[in-house]
């Protein structure tokens, strides 16, 4: 329960997969996705399920470079 958070959907990207986060009525919910799309699609039709207004995509992370990388 979060009680007193206002209903919310969220898409946050941890460790290569990306999480939705829906609080509804104050019941707090995770989906974890592998694909991104698919977290923003789901986000956005439990947006609209809610009657809240939609968000622009989470940007993908940007991946950190390794210096020294292999086979060279």
């Amino acid at each position: 329960m979060v009680a007193g958070e206002p209903d919310s959907v969220r898409v946050k990207g941890i460790n290569g997969q990306w999480l939705v986060r829906v609080v509804e009525g104050g019941r707090l919910t995770h989906l974890v996705f592998d694909i991104h799309a698919e977290a923003e699609a789901f986000a956005e039709e439990e947006r609209h399920r809610l009657g809240l207004p939609g968000e622009p995509p989470t940007e993908e992370p940007v991946e950190v470079k390794r210096r020294g990388g292999r086979g060279r």
